[in-house]
């Protein structure tokens, strides 16, 4: 098969499912972008519509698809693996105004429910799980899914499912295709303008109860640190990104690499701040101050809970002392934090969802997210969830979907609107900054 025209398309999943809120970022889609990049490497050309980044009418799209060999609807960039939209009807619509004979999807909805998704859609092939090599497969093969690993399609009505991918080397992956994307188009409104995400591994060797691991596959895989470098210097020294979220799962589970990963940094003396997503027991004062000589300026701690008792039942295995612990360092540092909770976890009463809030105001990040408790399949949380919704919003044999969500304004409410917090968020960034953090507050609570 000679050079095929491939379209990788980032939806914008505008609009939320009530009472089931995401907020839809415009950030890289970095696994597309990935994916590019080993397209090109095997001669065939890649070309991508961002549309959270960059809305265009519904006939530039359908022109595009037209004029593409294969269409690739990417249901769940990177940054979107463990916590998929909810409101899957939206995707499926989508999908319906693109040409079927080209269509494949990828995500982790299809992921989830490849037999679902391919009937409603009619596709010509789904990707189950990473989405970088089995594309490229698909595109070699002249978009022919048979016998492809990680693929499923339909045959005669019925879906057809090729065995499983091996979770790829991620040292063989080409670094992603930056220059498909304008730089100038995304920002982070905790962090700042021209916002790059990078991975430095995937995956995660823990076995929390409400976290979604299917696209990641088993264990952790980490990047060669000169890899890592190289791709720094390309977004930033080239590509002029002014910011990096490493998006990792854990981004300080290997201390030794961060340790390298900081020094380098420092030696490299590149003009951009970062920031990452930890674990609140792997993180020290003398590794977060290296991370701030090194650019760090913000860190996310998934906390979900101030029940100590739900908390162990999540099988985080984190305590509530070392939370405090790490985001008490954060702040000597002059580091900011983002907090991360949950409502609707099994067992729950309000009593543990009032310690939640009170829980977050003593910590007192720059940043926390109250969120509903999805259930998601293939979690431990989602594995009791009755019904025939393929994704539910709660566990709705325990909690009331509708109640939550009202809880959980209440506490965006009542952490957001002190007095103290507001006149010290007023003191921070620019007028941008401000305005994006106000947006951000209201799109929570409206």
């Amino acid at each position: 098969w000679g050079e095929m025209k491939v379209l990788l398309i980032n939806p914008a999943w505008v609009g939320f499912r009530s009472g089931a809120k995401r907020y839809h970022r415009a950030w890289p889609p970095l696994d597309l972008l990935t994916a590019a990049g080993l397209l090109r490497r095997h001669g065939h050309e890649p070309h991508l519509l961002d549309l959270r980044a960059r809305p265009v009418p519904r006939e530039t799209v359908q022109a595009a698809a037209s004029a593409a060999d294969l269409v690739v609807l990417q249901s769940t960039p990177l940054d979107r693996w463990q916590c998929p939209d909810l409101d899957w009807p939206r995707l499926v619509g989508l999908a319906l105004e693109l040409p079927r004979e080209k269509l494949v999807l990828a995500g982790a909805h299809g992921t989830l429910h490849p037999e679902l998704f391919l009937k409603e859609t009619g596709a010509r092939a789904l990707i189950r799980g990473e989405p970088e090599v089995p594309l490229a497969e698909l595109a070699q093969a002249g978009g022919d899914p048979r016998g492809l690993a990680g693929l499923s399609y339909l045959d005669g009505g019925r879906a057809l499912h090729e065995p499983d991918q091996v979770p790829v080397d991620l040292d063989a992956l080409p670094p992603p295709a930056y220059d498909l994307v304008d730089l100038s188009l995304y920002r982070y409104e905790l962090l700042g303008d021209r916002l790059a995400l990078l991975e430095t591994a995937r995956g995660c060797p823990f076995s929390c109860s409400f976290c979604l691991k299917v696209m990641y596959g088993p264990g952790r895989r980490t990047k060669n640190l000169a890899r890592v470098l190289e791709e720094i210097e390309e977004v930033v020294g080239r590509r002029g990104a002014r910011h990096v979220y490493f998006i990792d799962l854990e981004f300080t589970l290997n201390r030794p690499f961060v340790l390298d990963l900081c020094r380098a940094l420092i030696s490299m003396n590149l003009d951009f701040a970062w920031c990452c997503q930890s674990r609140a027991d792997t993180v020290d004062p003398d590794l977060l101050a290296l991370m701030k000589a090194a650019g760090c300026r913000l860190v996310h701690f998934g906390v979900e809970t101030g029940s100590p008792r739900l908390l162990e039942a999540t099988r985080k295995k984190i305590t509530l002392d070392q939370v405090l612990a790490a985001v008490r360092w954060c702040r000597q540092l002059g580091l900011a934090t983002a907090c991360f909770f949950l409502f609707g976890l099994p067992g729950e009463t309000a009593a543990d969802r009032r310690a939640t809030v009170r829980l977050a105001r003593r910590l007192n990040p720059a940043y926390a997210s109250f969120h509903i408790a999805a259930p998601y399949p293939g979690t431990e949380l989602g594995r009791p969830a009755p019904g025939s919704e393929p994704f539910p919003a709660c566990l709705e044999d325990e909690h009331n979907l509708v109640s939550l969500a009202a809880q959980a304004r209440r506490a965006f409410l009542s952490f957001y609107l002190r007095p103290g917090y507001v006149l010290a968020r007023l003191q921070e960034g620019t007028l941008r900054d401000k305005l994006d953090r106000l947006r951000l507050f209201w799109e929570f609570i409206r």
